[in-house]
């Protein structure tokens, strides 16, 4: 039988575990506090994917650019570098008229790259994964094996799991090249509200890409289309002119 003397010492032996392990808690706190610098530093250089590069057949630079043509401006500079022959430009509809395909075509002549070297591809992919589906017939028309993907710093680890999982199984060999962007730098993210919306809704979005891609093998196959919503106008490969020829149709 438990003594009353024995029921205080169980109880004071409980109060001091319980205020240890508070006491264990706040100094974990207070390290991860002083440390936070470095440790956020080094989770802004794991996020951001950039890959050691091998030359490939195609350089394709993935929607949703910046305002300032970041992604555009990095593809043009590995262009330029050798890395590829060829740049493939992906964009969705802005208007029924015009997409950010066209907008990016603009900028990359601009940067010098050849119009004969551009292939322009307009869709309506409402997110990376649609856009890396949409992206697959043209991939196999040309022939292309070998890809470097561009896209902002931010958004690569996400697109390297997608574009290896919808290409690689098929023989298909992914890089992805990391563009800067204004609104997040890896060294300093959590500095500003910019950087730290922008991480935010990308961990979001990739938590969400692990229970999408679940689903890819039935949404990929038999049709590479089948997630996509019709288009609303068809881009120039589809359309089989070359980039001479479209530019004398007047329907840019």
């Amino acid at each position: 039988m438990v003594t009353r003397r024995q029921a205080r010492r169980c109880e004071r032996g409980g109060i001091l575990l319980y205020l240890l392990v508070l006491l264990l808690l706040a100094i974990v706190l207070g390290l991860l506090y002083l440390l936070r610098g470095p440790i956020l530093l080094a989770g802004g250089d794991w996020w951001v994917v950039d890959d050691e590069l091998e030359k490939a057949q195609a350089i394709v630079v993935l929607g949703g650019d910046s305002v300032l043509g970041d992604r555009v401006r990095h593809a043009a500079e590995l262009y330029r570098q050798g890395w590829a022959p060829r740049v493939v430009l992906s964009g969705p509809a802005l208007r029924t008229y015009f997409s950010e395909a066209e907008l990016m075509e603009k900028e990359a002549l601009q940067q010098g790259i050849p119009e004969e070297h551009l292939i322009v591809v307009r869709h309506q992919a409402r997110s990376t994964l649609e856009e890396a589906l949409a992206l697959r017939p043209l991939l196999a028309e040309h022939n292309f094996r070998k890809i470097i993907i561009v896209t902002s710093n931010f958004h690569t680890r996400r697109t390297k799991r997608i574009f290896r999982a919808v290409y690689e199984p098929r023989g298909g060999h992914i890089f992805v090249s990391a563009a800067p962007d204004p609104e997040f730098n890896p060294a300093r993210w959590w500095k500003t509200h910019e950087g730290r919306a922008t991480m935010l809704l990308e961990f979001l979005k990739t938590l969400y890409t692990f229970w999408e891609l679940r689903d890819l093998p039935a949404v990929a196959d038999p049709s590479p289309q089948a997630a996509l919503p019709p288009p609303l106008f068809a881009s120039r490969w589809q359309l089989g002119y070359s980039a001479a020829e479209w530019g004398r149709t007047g329907t840019r």
